[in-house]
């Protein structure tokens, strides 16, 4: 008994042996590229890391033939995007960060405290020297030296408020 050769398959190859063929066996179809899938998953969890993996999964995908080089990309662009919206943020929290600290008072100089110690007094305390900064911190205190009525004194500044860069502040004879 012979065979008969359809008219599309040639005498060598045998019908249904080559691919497409009724009856040949499917190749399996390559599924998505692990890296693309990280790479999206990534890109909302740690973006750089979604860079690495959407690059990594797009040179894959090249060679091996695998699926996903959308999600591949779409990940590497999120990723990308994710990361300049932190950066920037992160410039934009510490500027002003930094702009809040510097004018926050940190206290009043020695030679402020003793002028406003003599002032408050009208002129009864004179010669008033500061040993260092009144911190700006309600209850904070520092103790001067000079004299009252022309005797020697010590006399204390405790800061009672602090509002934006004012410190404001009593002062008491403690001798």
């Amino acid at each position: 008994m012979t065979q008969q050769v359809p008219p599309y398959a040639s005498p060598e190859q045998p019908a249904g042996s080559y691919p497409g063929a009724p009856g040949a066996p499917v190749p399996p179809a390559p599924g998505t590229n692990l890296m693309a899938i990280l790479s999206i998953v990534f890109a909302f969890v740690f973006s750089p890391l979604g860079i690495v993996f959407g690059i990594v999964g797009r040179k894959q995908i090249a060679r091996t033939g695998e699926g996903g080089r959308g999600l591949a990309t779409a990940g590497l662009i999120l990723s990308t995007l994710f990361l300049v919206i932190g950066i920037v943020t992160a410039v934009v929290v510490g500027v002003m960060a930094a702009s809040i600290a510097s004018n926050l008072p940190t206290g009043v100089a020695p030679e402020s405290v003793a002028a406003q110690i003599e002032q408050q007094t009208s002129g009864r305390a004179t010669g008033v020297t500061c040993p260092g900064t009144l911190p700006a911190q309600v209850g904070a205190s520092i103790t001067c030296t000079g004299t009252v009525d022309g005797t020697p004194a010590q006399i204390r500044a405790t800061a009672t408020a602090v509002e934006g860069s004012t410190v404001s502040f009593d002062i008491q004879q403690v001798s």
